[in-house]
């Protein structure tokens, strides 16, 4: 059970502090899941000297909002904002990064545009940069037009076999009674899509260290986003991690604990050269 974190009105949010912090990192979960789904990440970090910060985005886990809907993918982007702000102060005197998974790797891409102020580095999981790939051209020039006709309609079925390499994960996320089951309506869809379109137009604005971890047989959120990404930011110290048969979750995939001290040994090198700047 995560601890809880009274961070911003409205939201739910969670820690898991380390005994003696090196370095901290807010933590932006998926569409359709929520922090809790990530405690085994939270609980790894902190075993290596990060802290973790996490919250239920709105509409997810236990924030309040509709479930799973995106109204309007801006509104993510200021709840992550805030959320930075709060783990800043509660963080004060060690480095801070921001991690993002799926969607919540595109909302934390979209809150660095903004700005990375306060920020030691960005680390992204599977970012949800192409989710269309494998959508017909019509249906994606129609989007817009269903996206304000029909916005709850669902539009896509999420197919929980393409989570992880290891079929529990699946299994796990269809009886977690904090997950939404719904598939994906049409607006929530158009909206991470029109919010992935504009993450890669300034991807040149992300000039912070990055690291990205993605699965090459990734079927949800397709690795060629990243890699169109990696190939436009205005960063000198990037990484894509690609990971060799690896799924949309490659940190549940087997294997995927070793990914996890990879990441945290990447935050602590950064966080290392910024204490060594100050």
């Amino acid at each position: 059970m995560l601890a809880p974190w009274e961070a911003a009105p409205g939201l739910t949010g969670y820690r898991v502090d380390a005994p003696h912090p090196l370095a901290a990192v807010l933590l932006v979960h998926g569409y359709a899941e929520h922090a809790g789904r990530h405690e085994r990440t939270m609980r790894r970090f902190a075993e290596r000297g990060i802290t973790t910060f996490s919250y239920d985005q709105r509409g997810h886990g236990r924030s309040p909002g509709a479930r799973a809907f995106i109204e309007r993918f801006e509104a993510l982007v200021d709840d992550a904002a805030a959320m930075r702000g709060a783990a800043a102060r509660a963080a004060a005197g060690v480095p801070l990064f921001l991690f993002g998974a799926s969607m919540g790797g595109l909302v934390a891409i979209r809150s660095v545009e903004q700005s990375a102020d306060g920020l030691a580095g960005l680390v992204l999981v599977a970012p949800a940069l192409r989710i269309d790939h494998a959508t017909p051209a019509i249906v994606r020039a129609l989007a817009p037009f269903a996206a304000a006709l029909v916005p709850r309609t669902p539009a896509a079925r999420l197919d929980v076999r393409l989570l992880s390499r290891n079929p529990s994960v699946g299994a796990g996320f269809l009886a977690d009674p904090l997950t939404s089951k719904d598939g994906v309506t049409v607006r929530s869809a158009h909206e991470m899509v029109r919010g992935g379109v504009a993450a890669l137009v300034d991807a040149s604005r992300v000039a912070l260290p990055l690291l990205i971890v993605h699965g090459d047989e990734d079927a949800i959120a397709a690795i060629a986003g990243s890699q169109l990404f990696l190939s436009a930011v205005g960063s000198g110290d990037a990484t894509l991690r690609s990971v060799p048969g690896g799924f949309h979750e490659p940190f549940t995939d087997p294997g995927g604990d070793a990914l996890v001290d990879e990441t945290a040994e990447w935050i602590l090198a950064r966080a290392g050269l910024r204490a060594d700047a100050s």
